[in-house]
């Protein structure tokens, strides 16, 4: 177990960090984050550990009618996978996009055969996406990541001007809380990391 943590430094950064949590598509409401706003998340985005300096990150932004188009795209690419899904079901589908005033698809931009392994180059965009979603947080902007079985869909991808090689990695809904969250229960870090001692520790 750690020792006391009243002892350890803390900081307005940490804080914030420690504050953050997913906010439901549901909950948010307009405004949603400017073009300048998103363009310093994404800076944040570009601190993310990246062996070799490949930068597999990308980011696309959809708001106002361009999420309607975005809506579009994920019905056809649903209806050309499953010519037998219900309308309703492509309805749902295509509104997707409109829960919340800013979606961003978040992707990597991979190099198979590379010396780094695809592997850390998914890592990568994935640790960049998390950056993303601590600063659109800390400039107070509530956020949800979400995935879902379009992400794997290949007609999606290439309408995103995404290669084969290419992976979605989830959908960023941003926007402004419509209530402040509710505090949520956390569980103890203590639970998650061990000091080793020589011996193989048991990871339950």
């Amino acid at each position: 177990m750690p020792d006391d943590l009243s002892a350890v430094p803390t900081s307005a950064a940490l804080d914030t960090l420690l504050s953050r949590a997913s906010v439901k598509p549901a909950e948010l409401v307009a405004p949603g984050p400017s073009d300048a706003e998103i363009d310093r998340a994404v800076a944040v985005a570009c601190r993310a550990a990246d062996h070799g300096g490949l930068r597999p990150w990308r980011f696309l932004v959809f708001r106002g009618d361009q999420r309607a188009a975005f809506g579009k795209l994920r019905e056809a690419a649903l209806a050309a996978r499953d010519p037998s899904a219900p309308p309703a079901v492509l309805e749902l589908e295509r509104t997707k996009a409109d829960r919340a005033p800013v979606a961003i698809v978040a992707a990597a931009k991979l190099r198979p055969g590379h010396k780094i392994p695809v592997w850390e180059q998914m890592a990568a965009a994935s640790a960049a996406t998390m950056n993303l979603l601590n600063a659109l947080h800390a400039m107070g902007w509530g956020a949800m990541w979400v995935s879902g079985a379009m992400v794997e869909d290949a007609g999606l991808r290439r309408a995103l001007g995404f290669a084969e090689t290419d992976a979605l990695l989830g959908y960023i809904h941003v926007g402004t809380p419509a209530t402040p969250p509710a505090p949520r229960e956390r569980p103890e870090a203590a639970r998650f990391w061990r000091a080793w001692d020589g011996a193989a520790p048991n990871w339950d």
